[in-house]
């Protein structure tokens, strides 16, 4: 085969695996998904510490498959220390829940 073929194929090859690395959906950056979340519980209360995992995981919500970013933010509220936890989608930046540690999950709208 002449080099010129190989290089073709090479190119070509190249272009697919371009294609379909660009067609892959993509997931938030933990530290991009933990900003998102902080950014808006803002006017809710005022976040003085928080944390996420980096890994994402599957769950169902709503009967629905989603990858998710698990984490907790904490917060000063009537000068007590106050934990909540949160679900963000790993792919669109959905908040999907957000409730006090310990206590049945709710959605801020």
């Amino acid at each position: 085969m002449k080099a010129s073929k190989w290089i073709l194929a090479g190119v070509a090859g190249f272009a697919a695996g371009y294609s379909a690395a660009k067609r892959t959906p993509q997931n938030l950056t933990p530290e991009k998904a933990l900003n998102i979340v902080k950014s808006r519980t803002k006017d809710e209360f005022m976040v003085t510490g928080s944390w996420i995992g980096v890994h994402t995981e599957e769950v169902k919500r709503f009967g629905l498959p989603y990858t998710v970013y698990k984490g907790g933010l904490s917060s000063t509220l009537n000068s007590t220390l106050t934990q909540f936890d949160f679900m963000i989608d790993a792919k669109t930046g959905t908040i999907l829940d957000i409730s006090k540690h310990g206590e049945k999950a709710e959605i801020l709208a």
